[in-house]
């Protein structure tokens, strides 16, 4: 499998999206050799294709299969607190963004997840995502 640059991602005229059927993040096991933190309901993967072009960008995800967050169980949610604690160690106290991809837009995997990016990420990328969630950007915003 080739790691793709995100200029390369969007410059691709077609794009994989996977679906219940084949979602590579309902099999834990096929994540492994990326996979950074492992808890009970939760496992911690880096991103194959990260916004910041290093390994910083990762990203947590439910072992089962769920598309919004209000799908999560109890256990799932008071899960997120280790999450978040192992997030904050692994950016070892520095800045860093995160956000949940719910809808399909311009997204590849059906899988609710939460990406963790370091907080210097290159604007062009994050004012696509956001544009593709919907979120209308006019001005040149600097972060």
């Amino acid at each position: 499998m080739k790691l793709l640059t995100r200029d390369e991602y969007h410059k691709q005229k077609w794009k994989i999206v996977f679906w219940k059927d084949d979602c590579p993040f309902c099999n834990a096991e096929s994540q492994k050799w990326h996979t950074i933190w492992r808890w009970k309901v939760w496992y911690i993967i880096h991103n194959l294709s990260p916004y910041s072009w290093n390994e910083k960008h990762i990203m947590a995800v439910p072992y089962s299969h769920k598309i919004y967050f209000t799908e999560l169980s109890d256990e799932e949610i008071l899960e997120l607190i280790e999450v978040w604690n192992f997030v904050k160690k692994f950016f070892n106290w520095e800045n860093y963004f995160s956000c949940i991809r719910e809808t399909m837009a311009n997204r590849s995997v059906e899988h609710l997840h939460i990406h963790y990016i370091p907080w210097k990420l290159q604007w062009k990328y994050l004012r696509k995502m956001l544009e593709s969630q919907g979120f209308p950007i006019k001005e040149d915003l600097r972060i």
